[in-house]
């Protein structure tokens, strides 16, 4: 199975997004809070740097 550069972004962010809300808050619900924070996060700094990269010549 091959995945495209934003499947493993998608999942890269879930995985990070998930250790740091377990490893950094205490209460369930402020851990789903900061884990959604962190994988949306994420993604819009992923795209950010994606679209700022694209006219790029490489």
């Amino acid at each position: 199975m091959t995945l495209s550069h934003f499947q493993a972004l998608l999942i890269f962010a879930l995985v990070v997004s998930a250790v740091f809300a377990l490893i950094t808050k205490n209460e369930p619900r402020e851990q789903l809070r900061y884990g959604i924070f962190v994988f949306l996060s994420f993604l819009a700094v992923a795209l950010a740097v994606g679209w700022i990269m694209y006219p790029l010549p490489l």
